[in-house]
C-alpha cells in the first residue's frame, strides 16, 4: 500500500471509526449505513443531540459579556438564541446581544463553521415561540423578524460561495417561502385537498421540530386558502376546517390560533350567496370569541374583513343565528303551552330590531338534563340568568327591542310585559349587561318598574283578530321610532 492510500485510510478511520478500514464494496446495505452515519455526523439536524443544559449554560454565559469561549460554545448559543428564559424573554429579544451573536456567527473563520452556525440559528428560527397574532412581546417579535432577515441574507451569501453545500441548504432554497412573512401560504391549497407531501418533505429535510410554529402556520394557511373557494366547495370543506381549528385533526392548536382560524371561516361564510345557519360554525364562534352582542369589542378585534376593519357582515350573521336559535329554543324547551310556534314565529320577525336578549331560567330548568337543553344553555352563556322571584317551573325571555325591554314568560297564559329601557333601575340594566356566564336576576324587582304595556296572547273572540295584530299595533310604532323612523 502506498503512502497516499495509507494516509487516506487513517483519515477515514479517524472520522468514521474502525469499520471504515474495511469497506464492503459488494454490500450496498453496509455502504448505506456508512453514508447515513456521515450524514448524521456532518449533515444532520443541528442541535438534535446537544443537551439542553449545555445550551442553557452557554446562553447564560453569553448574556454576561457577549463573548464565547470558542466555536463549540458559539454553536450552543446559536442553538439556544430563541429559547424561552425564566423571565419569559429570549436572547434574540435583546438587540445588542442579538447583533453581537449574528456578527460572531457570520465572522467565524472557515466556510464549514459558518454553515454550521447558520444551521444552528436556522434551528432557533424553527423553535422560536409562536407569535399567536401579536400576543408575543414586541421585543421578541422584533428579534424573530431580525433573525429571519439575517437568515435570508446569509443564505444568499453562502449560496454564492464555492464551498460544498449540504443537502438541507439546497432544500431551504427550494422552500425560501419559509423565511418569508407568509411562510406556509404556498402549502395551503394542497393541505386543503389533503395533500401534505410537499410540506412534509420540507419538514423532514430541514429537520423542523414537530412542535415548531410551522405547523401552526400550516393550519392557518388552510383556512386562508379556503377564502378563495366558491360556495359549493367551501361548504364541503367547512366541517374539515372546523375540526382542524378545534385541534381534532392530529395537530395541537392554541386558543389564539383557533380563534384566528374561526374568524377567517366566519368571514368566508358570511360571503355565501345563501347564508344558511351552520350550527358547527356558530358553536365554534361562541366558544372561541363569545356572544356577539355581549362581546362586541372582541368580535371587532378578531373578526376582520380583507380591509382589516371589523367584519360587520360576519358579526350580524352570527347575531341573527343566535337570536333565531335562542328564541325558538326557549319557547320549545321551556314554554308550558301548545302555542310556542306562534310566539317563536312572531319574535323572529323582529330579529333585526332585537339588540340583545337574555334567557332567565328557574333552578329546576337550569338543572334539566338532555342534549338539547345542555346545548341551548351553552349557546345562551353570557345571556343566561338564574331567576329569583318566579315559580319553580316558570322561565322568562327578555329582549331589548330598541329602547324597550319585552318580557315573555314560558306560559302563554302570562302576558307580555313591555318596559322602557331608559326607565329601568340602573342596577338591573348593569346586571343584564354583565358578560358573566351565569347571573342571578330578580324578576320581581323588574316587575316593580313602570310598565309601558301588558299584552295577552289571546285572539279576539268577536272579530277573530289574532293577538299578533294587537302586538304589532303596540310594537311597530315603538320599534320604528327607536330605529330612527320617527325623525
Amino acid at each position: 500500500m502506498n503512502a497516499a492510500v495509507a494516509a487516506l485510510r487513517a483519515r477515514l478511520q479517524a472520522t468514521l471509526g474502525a469499520d471504515a478500514g474495511r469497506p464492503a464494496w459488494g454490500a450496498p446495505q453496509a455502504m448505506t449505513q456508512v453514508l447515513d452515519d456521515v450524514r448524521r455526523r456532518h449533515d444532520g439536524a443541528a442541535g438534535a443531540a446537544v443537551a439542553a443544559d449545555r445550551i442553557a449554560r452557554a446562553v447564560a454565559a453569553f448574556r454576561q459579556d457577549g463573548k464565547v469561549a470558542g466555536y463549540v460554545q458559539l454553536k450552543h448559543v446559536c442553538l439556544g438564541a430563541a429559547g424561552a428564559e425564566a423571565d419569559g424573554g429570549c436572547l434574540l429579544a435583546a438587540p445588542a446581544l442579538r447583533e453581537r451573536l449574528l456578527a460572531l456567527a457570520e465572522g467565524v473563520p472557515g466556510g464549514r463553521r459558518q454553515m454550521k452556525c447558520f444551521q444552528c440559528l436556522l434551528r432557533s428560527y424553527w423553535t422560536f415561540p409562536a407569535d399567536d397574532a401579536g400576543a408575543a412581546p414586541h421585543a421578541a417579535r422584533e428579534g424573530r423578524a431580525a433573525l429571519r432577515a439575517w437568515l435570508v441574507r446569509r443564505h444568499r451569501e453562502l449560496d454564492r460561495s464555492v464551498d460544498p453545500k449540504p443537502q438541507w441548504f439546497a432544500l431551504l432554497g427550494q422552500h425560501a417561502n419559509l423565511l418569508s412573512a407568509q411562510p406556509c401560504e404556498r402549502y395551503g391549497p394542497a393541505l386543503l385537498r389533503g395533500e401534505a407531501a410537499e410540506l412534509q418533505a420540507a419538514s423532514d429535510g430541514l429537520a423542523i421540530p414537530g412542535d415548531s410554529w410551522v405547523k401552526q402556520e400550516a393550519v392557518l394557511a388552510q383556512a386562508q386558502a379556503a377564502l378563495a373557494l366558491d360556495d359549493d366547495p367551501w361548504l364541503e370543506v367547512l366541517p374539515q376546517l372546523l375540526d382542524i381549528a378545534a385541534g381534532k385533526a392530529g395537530i395541537a392548536v392554541s386558543a389564539s390560533l383557533s380563534r384566528r382560524c374561526i374568524a377567517l371561516l366566519l368571514r368566508r361564510h358570511a360571503r355565501c350567496e345563501a347564508v344558511a345557519l351552520h350550527a358547527g360554525l356558530l358553536d365554534a364562534a361562541l366558544a372561541a370569541i363569545g356572544n356577539p352582542w355581549q362581546r362586541r369589542a372582541s368580535w371587532d378585534a378578531y373578526v376582520l374583513g380583507a380591509d382589516g376593519k371589523p367584519c360587520e357582515l360576519a358579526r350580524e350573521m352570527v347575531n341573527g343565528w343566535l337570536k333565531h336559535l335562542l328564541i325558538g329554543g326557549f319557547f320549545r324547551l321551556y314554554g308550558t303551552d301548545g302555542a310556542e310556534m306562534r310566539r317563536t314565529d312572531y319574535w323572529r320577525r323582529y330579529d333585526p330590531f332585537i339588540l340583545s336578549l337574555w334567557v332567565g331560567l328557574s333552578a329546576g330548568a337550569i338543572e334539566r338534563r338532555g342534549d338539547e337543553c345542555e346545548k341551548f344553555r351553552r349557546r345562551a352563556a353570557g345571556s343566561l340568568l338564574l331567576i329569583d322571584g318566579l315559580a319553580d317551573d316558570d322561565n322568562v325571555l327578555m329582549m331589548r327591542v330598541g329602547d324597550f325591554l319585552a318580557v315573555e314568560f314560558g306560559g302563554a297564559d302570562r302576558a307580555l310585559h313591555l318596559f322602557r329601557w331608559s326607565g329601568l333601575d340602573a342596577k338591573l340594566t348593569r346586571r343584564l349587561g354583565s358578560a358573566r356566564s351565569m347571573k342571578y336576576f330578580n324578576v320581581g324587582a323588574l316587575m316593580e318598574a313602570r310598565v309601558e304595556a301588558i299584552l295577552a296572547h289571546q285572539d279576539e273572540q268577536k272579530t277573530g283578530l289574532p293577538w299578533e295584530r294587537r302586538f304589532d299595533d303596540c310594537m311597530r310604532p315603538r320599534v320604528w321610532q327607536g330605529a330612527g323612523g320617527g325623525r
